[in-house]
């Protein structure tokens, strides 16, 4: 069968979509990938198919995304399409009502991450929430990767009458080995050798929330507690003026765009993910992967990861509870390497393997073998 993958912006070419294609080709299918390719940061020959330019806006509103439509029905034309493969809110939007369209069935959707989760806005959870019980009736399976989400998807009337699928993510690679001089690293980074690291990595944006663990360094008030933040974003210059504020600049390192995330993660203490929204984090994954405990917001995706015996939830603008969490594996690193383990098992539900196997059958039964 010969389908179309549609998804937003591509900047490289992940682990994920990866474990999406190998399925689809041990079974026999030919794929072409339709995205946003314009920042992509490698060579597109790379990825093993076919793949098309189309400019998809992640602005719902915005006009560009009628012409990302016209273009995805030219596809549909050209490559005389058999069947759809969508994610993300808005390529999974445009390409179901192409399909619909062109009359193309089967269409899967792989919701990585529902716009109307607990605690959204209300634009969210009436306008989003809306769209999407509209385009199931444009769809044949339903792919979820958190539980809440899951549960949302229940109740969505599938074209096909299919029940909704679950899936652990996007599949992580497990099982990773750094051996590394930690304190050779944390003077590399910038940091004491005796400190207690606290790390995190993604965007400074809003969502991702990085001003609260600030907030927690200075609640603690405990000059040996330092925050290593890998990422850039929008958020950097608030956040350096905050710490100046807070007086814990000395303890707070902003760390920008890092290519060595397991050596850092590894010469650290616990690992921290205080974002409002997430769908299932690789970040989060990675550090469990790698025997640390983890810190995290009480939300979709990062509430499936962490629990009691590996690390600590907490609301997410909460920085004292932050801090208390923090300050109970400072002083009892023993509970630290027992969540620490305990994380490094429960990660393997979520290998890339397990992934592809559970994508594998959804794939045989929606899209059948060639």
């Amino acid at each position: 069968m010969r389908l179309l993958m549609v998804s937003n912006k591509i900047k490289t070419f992940p682990l994920q979509y990866r474990n999406i294609l190998e399925p689809l080709y041990q079974l026999g299918h030919e794929v072409i990938w339709a995205a946003d390719f314009s920042g992509f940061a490698g060579e597109r020959s790379d990825i093993p198919c076919k793949t098309e330019q189309i400019g998809i806006n992640t602005n719902p509103f915005h006009p560009g995304n009628r012409e990302a439509y016209r273009q995805l029905l030219s596809l549909i034309d050209r490559y005389q399409i058999e069947g759809v493969l969508c994610s993300t809110p808005i390529g999974g939007a445009l390409a179901r009502l192409a399909a619909k369209k062109k009359n193309i069935r089967p269409v899967l959707y792989e919701a990585h991450g529902f716009l109307f989760f607990q605690g959204a806005p209300l634009i969210n959870r009436t306008l989003y929430k809306w769209e999407e019980q509209i385009l199931a009736h444009y769809t044949d399976a339903l792919i979820t990767i958190t539980k809440e989400d899951y549960q949302a998807a229940q109740k969505f009337r599938i074209r096909s009458g299919r029940k909704p699928y679950f899936v652990h993510g996007a599949g992580v690679k497990v099982g990773v080995a750094v051996r590394i001089d930690r304190a050779g690293k944390r003077k590399e980074i910038g940091v004491p050798p005796e400190a207690f690291i606290v790390v995190s990595a993604g965007e400074l944006n809003k969502n991702k929330n990085t001003e609260t663990v600030v907030r927690a360094l200075a609640i603690l008030k405990n000059r040996n507690i330092h925050y290593v933040a890998c990422g850039v974003g929008p958020e950097e210059g608030n956040l350096r003026q905050l710490a100046e504020e807070l007086n814990v600049s000395s303890q707070f390192h902003l760390m920008g765009y890092r290519t060595d995330m397991p050596e850092i993660m590894a010469a650290s203490d616990v690992f921290t993910m205080m974002s409002f929204r997430e769908g299932m984090p690789r970040s989060l994954l990675e550090a469990m992967d790698l025997g640390l405990p983890c810190v995290g917001s009480d939300t979709r995706g990062i509430r499936d990861l962490i629990d009691e015996n590996g690390g600590f939830l907490c609301k997410p603008s909460d920085a004292a509870a932050f801090s208390d969490a923090f300050r109970k594996l400072m002083e009892n690193p023993a509970a630290g390497k027992r969540m620490g383990e305990y994380n490094r098992g429960k990660v393997q539900e979520y290998s890339a393997e397990v992934v592809k196997k559970e994508l594998y059958d959804i794939y045989r039964e929606v899209f059948g073998k060639r």
